[in-house]
């Protein structure tokens, strides 16, 4: 009513709370600054509807005075359109929806943010997984590239082993370094008992710390001295070979011989196999085994590569030797010959059961006799037991022996095999007893140390699967074995 009677008498009235207790909510009307404005109310209706008329969504200003009147689209919190004067045909503000638009975008956005935390943690794991794949990869590759290399032919192929010492010097720029009486003494603190830890056909050997902080295993002949000592020293300190043990120096006087090499820590084989009885005590796996009866044919196979080929002549189980991770070394290697000139006896086949029955005499070894004492090294590794220990009355009983009679039946066969050894591991070791006794066969039928690494390398790729941590570092190519065909 007060808004006719304001349009019929054309009166001004303040547009401040009268009005917007017709429109509640729907109108708000400010005054700027200091300065009240003042429509009348006939042109304030008419405005308001012109302007709810064109449409709801409302942004105006009404400007006829100095100050501004902003309308606003405001919320209906009833959900119900506003009516003037019970007017329905007077146009209304209708609301928007506000919150649930928002609400909307905010589940939107968590969806996203979720979305995009799967997608890096996705991305990360495959980053890692890559990564690895190529890390495994070049570990293989730079392992066989080490394999690779260490295997190429050594300076003594070309030289064949000659007696001048400067073709020796041009060839082979790593001459094995001559060392004085001085620091060998300091080394070994002049020899004391206490550092002597083994003894072989050379002499007793002896653990020393040299001037530049290296450990060394220090080899002392002081009796029968050999002829050509030091041009053999040269040679021999030519060869290069991962599963070589490397020597490192030498000293000779009037009075003794010494040979400096690497010194390996973890000893020889045998220690890890049986006791002082020559008793298995199951230190090692199959696998760890097999590792190290592959590394030691290759160390051999090496050295019948050489021109003329190299016979070892000594080879046993205390001469493979295993550093920190296991890594099998051949030593003793390229002194046999002078050894027995200076002892001018070879070992007796009945108190050396690493050697080659076949031998007439010790000048005509050959490489089937190193085939001969590997395949008695093999026996070793398989029953876990010393070729001839304390226990065995008669030399027939040794190693050698029992596996030829229990070769014949396959329960001989399992009593054979070390008892430590779990029941899966017994496949493998029945593929290295049918190796080994191929090895210690007629001459004529023994395979080369080449043909011993590859059916080796089979049985590895065989077992494999056993022994899942090393899975990742076998090639899982099968190759054919020449052997058994």
């Amino acid at each position: 009513m007060l808004v006719d009677n304001a349009i019929a008498m054309g009166d001004k009235v303040a547009l401040t709370h009268t009005y917007s207790t017709f429109i509640p909510q729907q109108i708000i009307c400010y005054e700027l600054l200091d300065k009240p404005f003042y429509l009348t109310a006939a042109e304030a209706l008419f405005t308001l509807k012109g302007s709810l008329g064109r449409s709801q969504q409302l942004g105006c200003s009404i400007v006829k005075y100095p100050c501004r009147l902003n309308c606003y689209k405001l919320k209906d919190p009833g959900g119900i359109a506003a009516k003037v004067d019970g007017n329905n045909d007077i146009p209304t503000l209708t609301p928007v929806q506000d919150a649930q638009v928002n609400k909307q975008g905010g589940r939107r956005a968590a969806a996203a943010a979720t979305l995009g935390g799967v997608a890096a943690a996705l991305i990360v794991i495959v980053i890692v997984v890559v990564v690895y794949i190529c890390l495994m990869r070049l570990k293989r590759i730079m392992r066989q590239t080490s394999e690779t290399a260490s295997s190429m032919p050594s300076p003594t192929v070309e030289m064949g082993r000659s007696n001048d010492s400067a073709q020796i010097d041009e060839l082979c720029p790593h001459i094995a370094r001559q060392l004085t009486i001085l620091e060998l003494e300091q080394a070994t603190r002049s020899f004391n008992q206490g550092n002597i830890v083994g003894e072989d056909r050379f002499g007793l050997v002896y653990q020393g710390l040299l001037q530049d902080g290296s450990i060394v295993a220090i080899k002392r002949r002081i009796f029968s001295l050999m002829q050509d000592f030091t041009c053999q020293v040269r040679q021999i300190s030519c060869i290069h070979h991962i599963h070589l043990v490397k020597l490192i120096g030498y000293y000779e006087d009037s009075y003794q011989q010494i040979l400096v090499y690497e010194h390996l820590p973890n000893g020889h084989v045998g220690n890890h196999l049986y006791d002082s009885e020559g008793f298995p005590i199951g230190k090692l796996d199959l696998w760890r085994r097999l590792s190290i009866a592959l590394g030691a044919s290759k160390g051999l196979e090496h050295l019948h590569s050489l021109d003329p080929p190299l016979v070892h002549t000594n080879f046993k189980t205390r001469n493979v030797l295993l550093d920190e991770s296991y890594t099998a070394k051949v030593s003793g290697y390229g002194f046999g010959t002078l050894q027995r000139q200076a002892d001018q006896a070879a070992a007796s086949s009945c108190l050396d059961c690493f050697l080659d029955p076949e031998l007439c005499s010790s000048e005509n070894y050959r490489e089937e006799s190193d085939v001969y004492s590997f395949g008695v090294f093999l026996l070793e590794l398989i029953s876990g037991c010393e070729v001839y220990n304390k226990n065995m009355s008669m030399a027939e009983e040794n190693l050698v022996f029992q596996a030829k009679a229990k070769a014949k039946d396959s329960e001989g066969l399992e009593k054979f095999i070390d008892i430590t050894l779990g029941e899966h591991e017994k496949h493998g070791a029945r593929r290295m007893m049918r190796l080994a006794l191929l090895c210690i066969g007629m001459s004529y039928t023994r395979p080369s140390m080449g043909q011993i690494v590859q059916e080796l390398e089979r049985i590895q790729r065989e077992i494999a699967p056993l022994y899942s941590q090393v899975n990742e570092d076998v090639a899982v190519v099968t190759l054919g074995s020449e052997l058994f065909q």
